[in-house]
């Protein structure tokens, strides 16, 4: 592996292990001791700990194995292999930080808008680095990629809203799900903010000796509109398409390594947009 790949590598796990550590307060501290769902595959394992006391990462993790097979087959090995690293960390960080974290269950509201933002903070260093976790985000990722009208974003949601009205049915407790509708909300907006600050969107530039195949990678694996625009080299005079694509902040990283891994050579051009109108992107006007 080269000096770069290396540091990319060891800057996913210090980010994986930072942001678990992290958002591993806000289940153990805040969402777990009040019953709080905070969707995912986590609020699933928080239904099933309440009658069982076992173990919430453990649970998390064994809940999420079945859509790793499923993975091998959507995304392939290598994508696969990284989100079960990921997830292991992740998911296991919870239990083993557990006996260490105190509890606060004075004001379940409080414990819901703090359980939001810890947790958001979490999720949202991982997502700047284009990581995923698995769980309810690899379902997502598996629904809509059979599934092309479904977007990424709207699967998830559905997903975490039915988890949430499901817990609300076994608990029998109404205020559960709404707390419950506090604490993923609070974490939606946390997380745009850490993983997209103040830019709405990346604009790249890319020139490649594979522009047809990058193009169809992007197209396919994230769901991205591509424009190649024709250009030609002043020094070369040689005529090829450069990839012209619009992304959010946060899928750069992920963009940046598919580029390498198809062509080491590529030359990337990266710019801030300060708004982008359109299929994907929502006006700046409308964000939280």
């Amino acid at each position: 592996m080269t000096k770069q790949t290396v540091k990319e590598l060891m800057n996913d796990i210090i980010s994986v292990i930072l942001g678990s550590f992290i958002y591993s307060v806000a289940v153990n501290t805040f969402t777990l001791p009040n019953l709080i769902v905070p969707g995912g595959v986590i609020g699933i394992a928080t239904v099933i700990h309440s009658f069982t006391n076992w173990p919430v990462g453990v649970m998390s993790l064994a809940l999420t194995l079945p859509l790793f097979l499923a993975s091998l087959k959507v995304l392939g090995t290598k994508a696969t292999a990284k989100i079960l690293g990921a997830s292991v960390i992740f998911f296991l960080m919870t239990d083993i930080t557990a006996p260490f974290l105190p509890h606060y269950t004075d004001n379940i509201l409080v414990a819901a808008i703090f359980g939001g933002v810890i947790g958001g903070l979490g999720l949202g260093i991982m997502v700047v680095r284009g990581i995923t976790t698995g769980g309810t985000d690899l379902l997502a990722q598996i629904i809509s990629h059979f599934f092309h009208a479904l977007s990424y974003g709207m699967t998830l949601t559905a997903v975490d809203a039915v988890i949430v009205i499901v817990a609300a049915i076994v608990f029998r407790d109404m205020n559960s799900m709404l707390y419950a509708a506090i604490t993923i909300y609070i974490t939606g907006i946390v997380i745009d903010k850490v993983s997209n600050g103040f830019d709405s969107a990346k604009l790249l530039q890319i020139i490649t000796e594979y522009p047809t195949e990058l193009s169809e990678k992007i197209m396919t694996q994230m769901d991205r509109g591509v424009t190649l625009i024709k250009s030609r080299g002043a020094y070369t005079g040689k005529d090829r398409e450069m990839v012209f694509i619009v992304v959010k902040r946060f899928e750069v990283q992920r963009l940046k390594k598919m580029v390498k891994e198809l062509d080491p050579r590529a030359f990337i051009i990266i710019g801030d947009v300060s708004e982008v109108l359109g299929e994907g992107f929502e006006k700046k006007e409308n964000r939280s």
